[in-house]
């Protein structure tokens, strides 16, 4: 089945572009709109690529992503347009732990990104009938559900649920419901389409049971079964066909078939056609995670939470228990139990993908999914039945909408408790193929074995073990130090013996949060969850911005600002994010650092500053020890800021300020003589950085570069005698100019 997947999806992700587009650039597109998301201050659409009229060979096939780059009106899915883009192709990951979406990307052919001039769109044939009205009975539902909610995000909760309307809970909340273990609830998922299948079996079996009361010679479930289907999927229609909840309702679909064909329906067998439909449907899924998480939680439910459940030692209700309430109460500890252990299976069964994806693991969810199991399955009911009560009559519906709204805040305020407890999520590393799938063969054998056999489940601890063992500190090299891609801007992680310290953090004004892009995921891949160092090196935007995003989530036991400079704006949202920390202006001749085996010591800025006028030479320079091993950590110091600097011989250097033709004079090239140099600097930067010259000037000297551009994330590594380095992307050996 995957070899067959794998071949469909190849003929799926099939694509034409016009060769002179290959590097991107601007392009008349001619195609058809699949999807507008409304975002704050603008617009995003998907739009399906059919032509490039002003382009030789004009017939075209791919997808694009662009943002609109002014106000827009009003637009649907299912037009087809014509419209002026500025396109850049999909870039891969720069950095160990980035989310890659490439392939994803590269399957679905969404190979570009870019922006469009909405005055320049122009509408040649309108979406069919259908969709215009699918689309203004959701936009009227949300008009509706935001009035009478008790505050924006619960709206938006239960829009999520009633109608697939997710863009306005923002990062904050995702992030808290990711933190409780809830993230889940965020689309709508199996677990909204299956309480919805089952509520919807029970209603029609009671129908049919009041339609056929006088004969015997019917099976209610085999007649309510089929019943049930065209309403689930008008649910998922109605949602926006999301692929999870696409996926549950074949497997849904799958059950109540087989419920009306065999009277049994066997779960296994259910997965198996609810693979090949899927396979069928949409080939290039078979590679998704959310895909595979799904398989695994449904296998999991049915194989492995039996087997937890068995090996706790609390017996099950007894229905020969003297008095109800007692027996009642041990329904109540038996539905308790159940759900924990369904929890615990769908956890354990998918930590090792989701830790390779998210680098975390939410312990909460253990116990917020008990709590809110209940909630969610009420919500999802006052969500779809809101829904299908609105689409006959608006004012029938306001009871089930305003109770909706108000389970969303209930719900709201369960997520922010759990994650808010201590030890909520915790910060794992990937745990490798080989460990994962000793990992998994061990917990397959705890869920199907017996007797001497199960004593193949010690291969799951053994699993865990190995996957973490080159985690602990003691494995670990002496020092390591990864200068990150986060385009134009630094960010410098160094470690040793598990101790951590966060130099900048890049940033883009107005654009991407390189601190939730890039630092965070590469902090969880290497199992940071507390630093203790962050260093802003001086406040501007393309240091300061991804470290303060970063100090939210990831806490630091100090925070190291360069002395002498006023406060503003970007140097509070750092110390505002870097919540109870040791703030310290730091300068020249501080006492040396010890960081694990290594010592971070100040070089800049001079005490004595009066004549360095630019911010950037007043920057924090460090310069990190570890035995005969240096590195010079210089912020964006120009000439001047070089003058006072006397550093000596350093094995690695990081250039300043990006490689400018400002910096790197041939003096301070001359006395640091590094082995190694990075510039740290962004993919195509409206700067040129680094400049041809400088970059030759270190090469003269016999210096090895690297650029974080075109090599992506740099790592070096010593044992403080020699130095081992690393880069994301394959290093081509770049001959001087």
């Amino acid at each position: 089945m995957t070899a067959a997947g794998a071949g469909l999806s190849g003929l799926q992700s099939m694509h034409r572009v016009p060769p002179a587009l290959a590097d991107g650039g601007t392009a008349r597109l001619e195609g058809t709109v699949e999807d507008v998301v409304p975002l704050e201050g603008t617009t995003r659409i998907e739009l399906a690529v059919a032509r490039t009229p002003d382009r030789p060979l004009a017939d075209a096939r791919f997808r694009v992503s662009l943002y609109a780059s002014g106000p827009m009106g009003e637009l649907e899915p299912g037009q087809r347009v014509q419209l002026a883009a500025r396109l850049k192709p999909d870039e891969p990951p720069s950095n160990p732990g980035q989310s890659d979406t490439s392939e994803y990307r590269r399957r679905r052919a969404l190979l570009f990104t870019g922006s469009f001039d909405p005055r320049r769109l122009v509408v040649l044939t309108e979406a069919a009938a259908w969709r215009r009205w699918l689309t203004r009975v959701r936009t009227h539902l949300a008009e509706r559900v935001k009035e009478i909610s008790p505050t924006p995000e619960a709206a938006s909760l239960y829009l999520t649920m009633a109608a697939g309307l997710r863009s306005e809970l923002g990062d904050e909340w995702e992030n808290q419901f990711a933190q409780s273990g809830l993230a889940h609830v965020l689309s709508v998922s199996g677990l909204h389409v299956a309480a919805l299948a089952v509520l919807t079996l029970r209603l029609m079996r009671r129908l049919v049971v009041v339609v056929f009361r006088r004969s015997s010679r019917f099976d209610a479930r085999r007649i309510a079964a089929p019943m049930s289907i065209p309403l689930l999927w008008a649910y998922v229609v109605f949602t926006g066909n999301q692929t999870p909840a696409v996926r549950s309702a074949v497997m849904a679909t799958a059950a109540l078939l087989g419920m009306a064909l065999w009277r049994r329906a066997d779960v296994l067998n259910n997965l198996a056609w609810a693979a090949i439909a899927l396979l069928v449907l949409d080939p290039s899924g078979i590679a998704d995670l959310s895909l595979q998480l799904s398989f695994l939680a449904v296998a999991s439910l049915v194989l492995l939470s039996p087997a937890i459940r068995g090996a706790i030692p609390i017996r099950a209700p007894d229905p020969a228990t003297p008095g109800r309430l007692r027996f009642l109460l041990q329904k109540a500890r038996e539905s308790a139990l159940q759900t924990f252990c369904a929890s615990a299976a769908v956890t354990l069964a998918g930590s090792p993908l989701i830790a390779a994806a998210f680098h975390r693991i939410s312990l909460a969810g253990l116990l917020s999914n008990i709590v809110s199991l209940p909630l969610c399955g009420l919500l999802t009911v006052l969500a779809a039945g809101g829904a299908a009560v609105f689409v006959v009559s608006p004012a029938l519906a306001w009871p089930l909408l305003f109770t909706g709204s108000w389970a969303a805040q209930l719900l709201l305020w369960i997520v922010r408790f759990f994650a808010a407890a201590p030890g909520a999520a915790i910060p794992v590393a990937s745990m490798g193929t080989a460990p994962s799938a000793l990992f998994l063969i061990g917990l397959f054998a705890f869920s199907v074995f017996h007797g001497r056999r199960r004593f193949a489940a010690l291969l799951a601890p053994l699993g865990l073990i190995a996957g973490l063992f080159g985690q602990w500190p003691w494995a670990q090299p002496g020092l390591t130090c990864t200068f990150l891609s986060v385009g134009h801007g630094d960010a410098v992680v160094v470690s040793s013996r598990g101790k951590h310290a966060l130099i900048d953090g890049g940033g883009v004004p107005n654009g991407a949060d390189t601190g939730r892009k890039y630092v965070l995921p590469f902090l969880r891949q290497i199992g940071v969850g507390q630093l203790e160092l962050a260093v802003l090196s001086h406040p501007h935007p393309d240091h300061a911005l991804g470290l303060a995003s970063a100090l939210t989530v990831v806490t630091t036991r100090r925070l190291w600002l360069p002395a002498g400079e006023t406060r503003g704006e970007l140097s509070e949202r750092v110390i505002a994010a870097a919540r109870g920390a040791h703030v310290e202006e730091v300068q020249a001749g501080r006492a040396a650092f010890p960081l694990g085996e290594a010592w971070i010591e100040v070089l800049g800025p001079p005490v004595d500053r009066v004549l360095l006028k630019k911010v950037n030479d007043r920057s924090v320079v460090l310069r990190v020890r570890h035995g005969e091993v240096t590195l010079l950590l210089t912020g964006d110091i120009e000439e001047d800021g070089e003058e006072f600097l006397e550093p000596g011989p350093t094995t690695i250097v990081k250039a300043p300020h990006h490689g400018s033709r400002t910096s790197s004079t041939a003096k301070f090239v001359n006395d640091v003589r590094p082995r190694f140099v990075v510039f740290c600097v962004g993919r195509g930067n409206r700067f040129h950085f680094p400049s041809e010259e400088v970059e030759r000037r270190y090469r003269d000297i016999g210096s090895e570069c690297f650029r974080t551009d075109l090599d992506g994330a740099v790592t070096f590594q010593s044992d403080g005698h020699g130095v081992r380095w690393q880069t994301f992307h394959p290093h081509l050996v770049r001959a001087a100019n």
